[in-house]
C-alpha cells in the first residue's frame, strides 16, 4: 500500500483538479495521515501554509523522511527535488526554537515558503553499520547592541547591578557566528520492528579558546545526541535530548543558541536521559501523549574549579539516584488546527554540603517543578503559546540561575523556590513576513535569597522575520530586560538589548 501512495497522490490530484472545490487534494490527504497519527501537527501546518499549488512536494518530503517513500517514489511525483522541505528538528526552521521533534505538543513555528532552489538535493551517506545519515544545519551571524551589564553580551539572560561597570563596558556593540548549528540526521531505519532514528547535534557556543586572538575561535558544545525507536503508538528513547518538562521555547534568532527568556520565565535544558512515550487517540481529532523519563540527576550548582575529564559529583548525583520527570499532553483538531495543553513534572533528590564551624554538614535537597505548557492556535495565522511553573531547586533548568541551593544553615540551604512563566503570540503577515511579541517573568522566594542576590527578573521581546526564500532568513530583535535584587533598591538595572540576524539552513 505504501509503494502506491506517489501514485494515489497523483490520481487524487488529478481527479479533484476540475472539481469545483477550494480544498487542495494535497491538503485533504495530509489531515488523513494526521488523524491516523502518520505525520504530526507541525507537519500538517507546513503544509497547509504552503503556496496554492505547490503542497505535494511537502507533503512528499515529510513521507520521505519517513521512510513511507523511496527516493525513486517520490521522483515519480515530477517535483523538483529542492521544493522538499527542510526537516524540522529541537530545532528546525530558522525562525523556530528546536523542535523538540520527539515531543507531541505543537511548537511556535513560522510558515514556511516553498521556494524552490537550485542544483540536486544531496544524497544521504551510508554509515559502516549500513544505515544512511544526512547533515543539516544553520549558519547564523549576529550583530548585537547593549545598553546596561549583563551577563552574557550577545544573549543576555540577566543584568549586573547599576553601575557595576565604571570602564564603560555596560554599553557595546558586538557580532558574532557562534550559534551556527550543524547536525548529522540518522535516517529512520526498520529495527526490531520499530523505526530507529536519531540526531547527534551541537553549536559553537562551548566558550572561547584561551588565546590572546581567540575570542572569535569558538569552542563546540555538545547540544542533542540520542537513538530514538518508534512503534507508532509506542515510541522509545536514549540519549541526551531536550527534557520533557516544559517542553516549549519562545520564536526567536538572537536567542537561538540559549532559549528565549532563560533565566526569565522559560525553564529549558538538555540531558542524557532514557524516555518511554504512548499516544493515545481519543475520538476522530484528538490524542494524549503520556511521556516519561528517567535522567541525569544534574541540579545545576557550579563546580568549585573548572571542568575537567574528572570531577567531584555536585548536589544532584549525591543523591544517588536519577531525576524523573512525567508529561500529559492533550491535543485537540479544531478547524484544521491543533490546540495542546500539557502538563509535567520534575523530581530529583540531591544531598548540599557545607560547613559550620568545625562541623561538616550535610542538608537534603527535593528539586521539585511543576509546570503547564500550551499551543493555541487560534486562527491560521495567530497562535498563542507559553508556559507557567512554579518549583524549587530548579538551577539546572536556568531558573535561579546561579542561586538556586544556598549555602547550608541558610533557608535557602535546602533549595530555593521559584515561579514565573512566559507567553508569545506569533502572527504570520504571509509566507515570509512574520511578528512574535512576547513577555517572561521568573521571580524567587526573596526570603531564601541573601541580601544582594539576584531577584525578579523580566524580560520583553518583540522580533520581525523575513524569509526571501525556504533557506534564508533575516530576523530583527528588540528585547527589554529588567533585574531587581533583594534589599538593593538602588542596584537594579533596566537596560536594552538589540540584535540583527542573518541565517542559511541547510
Amino acid at each position: 500500500m505504501l509503494a502506491r501512495l506517489p501514485i494515489v497522490l497523483l490520481l487524487f490530484s488529478g481527479a479533484m483538479a476540475t472539481a469545483q472545490d477550494t480544498a487542495d487534494p494535497a491538503v485533504a490527504l495530509a489531515r488523513i495521515l494526521a488523524q491516523r497519527g502518520t505525520i504530526s501537527g507541525t507537519e500538517l501546518s507546513t503544509i497547509e501554509s504552503a503556496s496554492d499549488g505547490q503542497r505535494v512536494g511537502p507533503l512528499a518530503g515529510i513521507l520521505q523522511r519517513k521512510g513511507l517513500l523511496s527516493d525513486a517514489e517520490v521522483a515519480q511525483l515530477r517535483m523538483p527535488p529542492g521544493v522538499l522541505p527542510q526537516q524540522s528538528t529541537p530545532q528546525q526552521a530558522l525562525v523556530q526554537q528546536p523542535s523538540q521533534t520527539s515531543q507531541g505538543a505543537s511548537l511556535p513555528q513560522a510558515s514556511a515558503p516553498q521556494v524552490s532552489a537550485q542544483g540536486p538535493r544531496p544524497e544521504p551517506v551510508t554509515t559502516q553499520a549500513g544505515l544512511a545519515i544526512t547533515l543539516y544545519g544553520t549558519l547564523l551571524f549576529n550583530a548585537f547592541y547593549n545598553t546596561a551589564p549583563a551577563n552574557i553580551q550577545d544573549i543576555p539572560l540577566f543584568l549586573g547591578k547599576q553601575g557595576s561597570d565604571p570602564t564603560g563596558g555596560d554599553k557595546n556593540f558586538g557580532a558574532t557566528a557562534r550559534q551556527t548549528r550543524l547536525g548529522l540526521r540518522l535516517a529512520k531505519n526498520d529495527v526490531l520492528g520499530a523505526r530507529l532514528s536519531g540526531d547527534f547535534e551541537f553549536d559553537l557556543f562551548g566558550g572561547k579558546t584561551p588565546l590572546p586572538n581567540g575570542m572569535d575561535m569558538d569552542m563546540f558544545r555538545l547540544r542533542l545526541a540520542y537513538g530514538r525507536l518508534d512503534w507508532g503508538r509506542i515510541a522509545f528513547e536514549a540519549g541526551q535530548d531536550w527534557t520533557i518538562f516544559a517542553p516549549l521555547n519562545p520564536t526567536s534568532l538572537a536567542s537561538y543558541a540559549i532559549p528565549e527568556f532563560s533565566a526569565s520565565g522559560n525553564p529549558w535544558i538538555r540531558l542524557p536521559q532514557v524516555r518511554a512515550e504512548v499516544t493515545k487517540a481519543i475520538g476522530e481529532h484528538s490524542h494524549l501523549l503520556w511521556q516519561v523519563a528517567a535522567l541525569d540527576p544534574n541540579m545545576g550548582d557550579y563546580p568549585t574549579t573548572p571542568f575537567s575529564t574528572s570531577r567531584q559529583p555536585g548536589i544532584g548525583e549525591r543523591g544517588r539516584m536519577p531525576s524523573y520527570e512525567a508529561r500529559l499532553a492533550w491535543t485537540d483538531r479544531v478547524d484544521d488546527r491543533d490546540f495542546t495543553v500539557g502538563v509535567s513534572g520534575h523530581y530529583g533528590r540531591g544531598k548540599n554540603f557545607g560547613t559550620i564551624g568545625a562541623l561538616n554538614i550535610q542538608q537534603p535537597v527535593d528539586s521539585w517543578g511543576v509546570a503547564l505548557d500550551y499551543s493555541l492556535p487560534f486562527t491560521r495565522k495567530l497562535n498563542v503559546t507559553g508556559e507557567a511553573f512554579e518549583g524549587r531547586a530548579l538551577g539546572i533548568f536556568s531558573v535561579t540561575a546561579g542561586e538556586s541551593v544556598g549555602a547550608v544553615g541558610t533557608t535557602g540551604g535546602h533549595g530555593v523556590q521559584s515561579r514565573g512563566g512566559w507567553i508569545q503570540g506569533q502572527y504570520n503577515l504571509n509566507p515570509r513576513w512574520q511578528v512574535n511579541l512576547a513577555y517572561g517573568l521568573e521571580v524567587p522566594n526573596a526570603a531564601q535569597l541573601v541580601t544582594g542576590s539576584r531577584w525578579r527578573n523580566q524580560s520583553y521581546m518583540g522580533n520581525i522575520t523575513f524569509k526571501p526564500v525556504s533557506s534564508v532568513t533575516f530576523a530583527w530583535e528588540y528585547r527589554r530586560l529588567l533585574t531587581d535584587y533583594v534589599n538593593q533598591r538602588q542596584a537594579n538595572e533596566r537596560g536594552d538589548h538589540v540584535d540583527m540576524a542573518i541565517g542559511y539552513v541547510f
